[in-house]
């Protein structure tokens, strides 16, 4: 008898989070949401061929922990048939979504609202699976760029700014999956919006994805590419803006749409790897010491001043919370840590999604992604899992939020080492080639 070919099923499920949820993306709010502008929303793509399944899944969230995307998995395998090494779980990074991470500082995760997601994503995944149909792959990288670099060096210090000689992903990828779904990606923070806004908002991916849908009449996913040290050219906006830059990288992938070629074969593979990167070790005793006396005093004295204000108390407790970790490893010696790190690939016919549990930095995009010819590489950041920041090794000396600041927001309480770039390389080529060898 002869091979099935490849079929293909999708379903989406409104995950909008009630108004008060905390917010995640963003230190220093001034409350829960206040409501939605618009949905956020879980979208689970399968594709079988015989008796293998991958799915991949669309979050309109900031991000996941690893452990919670452990059940998610756990939940594919059991009532969809799609083994959990099988599944990539991608969120957005919206920056005006709930709080679905442990982010020291930002508030409370509600435990009922991950279930919810959870949940969800199972019961779309199920939906996705039972209506399976013939589809063919179709592909079409196009120019588009919403970003710019942002780590910029101001008067001798490096900033969150704007840096156009920085690197930048200034292209989408666009996957027609038959009539049954499109999956798009771009390298870009979802962050036009800024901490004053209140409103629950998939941003600017999902104001490109609500504008495919309706041109298409298909489910849209989302997958967000190395966007670690990149931000949208138009932050600190309003929804306007935010409708903009949806509206501007839509065009884009549907102009990619028109252009697709097919994907070269009908396989499908995966392959996973958990990697273990090296912290870098606590500062000797005295300077922890000292940084964790002067967040003190600023804790007291910002709680002094914001009396009866538990949001304004937040960040500088957050900071001493950070400290004192810090220095209770300074002050047992603790050197050596390791943070574990994955690595997935998921293989359709020839072409390979890469999935990172991080904020990626661009250049591991631009690197892992040229050469490929007719078997394009598409690297997804926020895949299952985030653990922070990940740089490659020339940005460490360089400094700046990435690398010396953003890592005290993520429950880690060190920041991995520049020896880590070496390791997830090679990592990523192990996988690549295990899975083009046709697991």
């Amino acid at each position: 008898m002869a091979e099935l070919g490849l079929l293909a099923g999708c379903a989406s499920i409104d995950i909008t989070s009630p108004a008060g949820i905390h917010m995640g993306g963003y230190w220093g709010r001034k409350s829960g949401a206040v409501g939605s502008r618009d949905a956020l929303m879980a979208k689970v793509l399968v594709l079988a061929r015989g008796s293998q399944r991958v799915a991949l899944v669309s979050l309109d969230l900031v991000g996941l922990d690893a452990s919670a995307v452990a059940p998610i998995r756990h939940g594919l395998e059991q009532r969809a048939g799609i083994p959990g090494a099988a599944a990539m779980v991608c969120c957005s990074h919206t920056h005006a979504g709930p709080l679905t991470m442990s982010f020291r500082g930002m508030g409370d995760l509600d435990a009922g609202y991950l279930a919810q997601v959870r949940e969800a994503v199972v019961a779309a995944g199920v939906q996705a699976a039972g209506q399976l149909q013939p589809a063919e792959l179709r592909y079409r990288r196009v120019p588009a760029q919403l970003g710019i670099n942002r780590r910029e060096q101001r008067q001798g210090e490096l900033v969150i700014g704007n840096n156009p000689a920085g690197p930048v992903a200034d292209y989408a990828h666009v996957l027609q999956v038959g009539a049954v779904a499109t999956v798009f990606s771009h390298a870009c923070h979802p962050v036009v919006l800024g901490n004053g806004n209140h409103q629950l908002s998939a941003e600017f991916p999902g104001a490109a994805a609500r504008l495919i849908e309706a041109r298409t009449g298909r489910p849209a996913l989302f997958v967000n590419g190395a966007c670690g040290d990149i931000n949208p050219r138009c932050g600190h906006g309003d929804f306007a803006l935010v409708d903009r830059a949806g509206a501007e990288l839509a065009e884009a992938v549907l102009g990619g749409l028109a252009a697709a070629a097919p994907v070269p074969g009908e396989g499908l593979g995966w392959a996973g790897e958990q990697v273990l990167l090296p912290l870098m070790d606590p500062p000797p005793r005295l300077q922890a010491e000292l940084e964790k006396l002067g967040l003190q005093l600023k804790a007291e004295l910002h709680g002094l001043a914001a009396a009866g204000d538990a949001w304004a108390r937040r960040v500088p407790q957050a900071r001493l919370d950070w400290a004192e970790a810090m220095l209770e490893l300074a002050r047992r010696g603790t050197t050596g840590q390791v943070q574990p790190f994955e690595i997935q690939a998921l293989r359709l016919g020839e072409m390979v999604l890469l999935g990172m549990e991080g904020e990626i930095f661009v250049r591991y995009q631009l690197d892992l992604e040229a050469g490929q010819g007719a078997h394009p590489v598409l690297l997804c950041g926020y895949a299952n899992g985030c653990i922070g920041y990940v740089p490659t090794a020339d940005e460490y000396p360089r400094g700046g939020y990435e690398v010396d600041e953003a890592y005290k927001v993520y429950p880690s309480v060190q920041m991995i080492g520049p020896q880590s770039e070496g390791l997830i390389r090679a990592a990523a080529a192990r996988l690549m080639g295990e899975v083009a060898n046709g697991r």
